[in-house]
């Protein structure tokens, strides 16, 4: 894990930089870009795949694709809660939790939330795992040509 940390930190800076950069589009094209949600993740993917290969000349092994891939969805996860908050905080003034606390004393609501987040994080997990494997490996013969 302490291999992939710089690499998670490199998807977590090209994370940040195209949300806001396709955060300023979406403003302009609200409904084409609604659409697009989850490019800034898989953009920020792509180039630290390609910093990877680049830097260590070789393609992910299988303990380094898991390890990569579960800690971008978790930056990911906690980049999009914390700018959550503060984008609520900037636009409101204040966080108001009483709302939150409500709706998770519904079991029913816990339930559903927490399916949908584990769908999605399931997905983004096995996406990018499968994109450290042979996509990265083409890319990997790519560079080395």
């Amino acid at each position: 894990m302490k291999q992939s940390l710089p690499y998670i930190i490199y998807f977590l800076c090209w994370l940040i930089a195209l949300t806001f950069a396709l955060g300023a589009l979406g403003m302009l094209l609200p409904q084409v870009f609604s659409v697009l949600v989850l490019l800034p993740y898989m953009i920020s993917f792509y180039l630290m795949a390609r910093h990877f290969v680049k830097k260590m000349k070789d393609a992910p092994d299988m303990t380094t694709r898991w390890h990569l891939s579960i800690g971008c969805a978790t930056a990911f996860w906690f980049y999009s809660i914390i700018a959550g908050i503060v984008g609520i905080f900037l636009l409101q003034g204040s966080v108001d939790f009483a709302p939150i606390a409500h709706a998770l004393s519904s079991t029913a609501f816990v339930f559903v939330f927490l399916s949908i987040f584990l769908m999605v994080n399931a997905f983004l997990v096995l996406l990018g795992f499968w994109f450290l494997g042979k996509p990265t490996q083409m890319m990997l013969n790519k560079y080395n040509q």
